[in-house]
């Protein structure tokens, strides 16, 4: 009995293509069809139905998500898709074409082969006038030709653990917006000729782990909460001096040592960590706010998320259970947008952050005025503070200082092995007037006896 439901190989394609074009150019397609399925075991409705397909040029039926020669499968945890192209395409394409949201999806496996697609010997030319067409001609030979293609694969697995934890944070943060403290509003002292005092402890590391007998000195979180509350405490300090009327706190910067529960970097680095990483997450969010709180307890506070190499999705999330904390706060105001570099405008000063671990210094004074023009030409003295280094250098760029802050953080196995250590470990705070500039700077050393005003 003939069959009607054949499934079609290569070889068989190749064999179809070949004889078809062959035949006598009298011959009707039904007549070869007749003649080709005799002694094959085929019908002839089929063998007419893959010269159909052939002439077509289609060799892979298509999914109502894609076009013609794709071929889409989407399952609980998986996308598999494969697509034909005359040229190659690449993984930002694929993902394009076939609308992944790389939220959901991680691409885990891509392949591209040489493969062979067929379309008819075709020419159509027309005729136009006036913008109408007039006429046309069509040129056919009856014949296929063998189309060069390429046949793309793609893999994607959902990012199940990372929607997880987004799920979580989204919740947290819809949480602390419920249950936000309602903080008084505090009538602060106006003091004549106020100034902007900025208090920079870049690369944190919170949730480091750091033996003395390996790195020379020992971190862990309950370390580096005691750093941070004596330094900010010690910088606080120096507040008495000037006429302070509002803070600047830029937070974030490698805040925390890793970006999620497999304890590596955004990037995949291995790093040595404390406890887990819900438990680091929780204190450095209650040390965060505890910060905050130190702040506004002195002046209005601006606080700046600034994103590092090490943490830049966990400083987010963070930025973002803050800004829901603090909304019901009229003494803080948090910025967590999304963008590597933030600006700051205070008088005739314009200050720029980001974590350094990206740009090239001598790029950043370029930067400055073609990503914040406004603030540019209101701007007399300007400066980028950056991390990511953990030790000072400061140069100036035409007209533009840019300086790399230190850190608190003690040196952990890989840097101490690499010989990276040294540079004294510290907190750091600026006093800027709005006419003058910059009129003075602070360190602050967590060995370092604190500084206090007498009476």
């Amino acid at each position: 009995m003939p069959n009607t439901g054949h499934v079609w190989t290569e070889p068989e394609d190749a064999v179809l293509i070949d004889e078809y074009n062959q035949r006598e150019a009298s011959e009707s397609i039904r007549s070869f069809a007749d003649r080709f399925a005799s002694g094959r075991n085929l019908s002839s409705e089929a063998v007419r139905n893959r010269i159909a397909v052939l002439e077509r040029g289609v060799r892979v039926p298509p999914h109502p998500k894609t076009g013609a020669g794709d071929s889409y499968e989407e399952g609980e945890r998986f996308i598999s898709v494969v697509c034909a192209s005359e040229r190659i395409l690449s993984q930002d394409e694929i993902i394009k074409r076939f609308r992944v949201d790389l939220d959901k999806w991680e691409l885990k496996y891509f392949r591209i082969k040489p493969s062979e697609g067929y379309r008819k010997d075709r020419k159509v030319s027309w005729h136009v006038s006036n913008g109408h067409i007039t006429s046309g001609h069509v040129e056919d030979t009856g014949r296929m030709l063998i189309v060069p293609l390429y046949s793309i694969e793609a893999r994607f697995e959902r990012k199940t653990d990372e929607i997880r934890a987004r799920m979580v944070i989204e919740q947290m943060v819809k949480d602390a917006a419920k249950h936000a403290p309602k903080y008084p509003k505090i009538v602060y002292k106006k003091p004549k000729n106020g100034m902007l005092y900025e208090i920079d402890m870049p690369d944190i590391h919170f949730g480091r782990q750091t033996w003395k007998e390996e790195s020379g000195a020992e971190y862990n979180i309950e370390i580096a909460g005691k750093v941070v509350r004596k330094a900010i405490a010690d910088l606080l300090a120096y507040t008495k001096l000037f006429p302070v009327e509002r803070i600047l706190l830029p937070l974030g910067n490698d805040f925390f040592n890793v970006n999620n529960k497999g304890n590596t970097t955004v990037h995949g680095t291995p790093q040595q960590e404390d406890e887990r990483w819900q438990k680091t997450f929780r204190a450095g969010l209650k040390l965060a706010v505890e910060m905050i709180d130190a702040c506004a307890g002195v002046a209005p506070v601006d606080v700046l998320i600034v994103k590092g190499n090490h943490d830049e999705e966990r400083t987010f999330y963070m930025g973002e259970v803050v800004a829901a904390w603090y909304h019901k706060c009229p003494n803080v105001n948090i910025e967590n947008g999304p963008k590597g570099r933030k600006y700051y405008l205070y008088g005739k000063n314009l200050i720029g952050f980001t974590h350094g671990s990206e740009e090239k210094l001598d790029r950043l004074p370029l930067l400055m005025p073609v990503e914040a023009p406004d603030l540019w030409a209101k701007s007399t003295y300007r400066e980028f503070h950056l991390g990511d280094k953990h030790h000072f250098e400061a140069k100036e760029y035409g007209g533009v200082v840019v300086r790399i802050l230190r850190s608190l953080a003690a040196a952990d196995a890989w840097t101490f092995d690499r010989g990276f250590i040294g540079a004294l470990r510290a907190a750091e705070s600026f006093v800027w007037d709005k006419e003058r500039g910059l009129i003075a700077q602070f360190t602050v050393a967590p060995e370092a006896e604190a500084w206090r005003p007498t009476k």
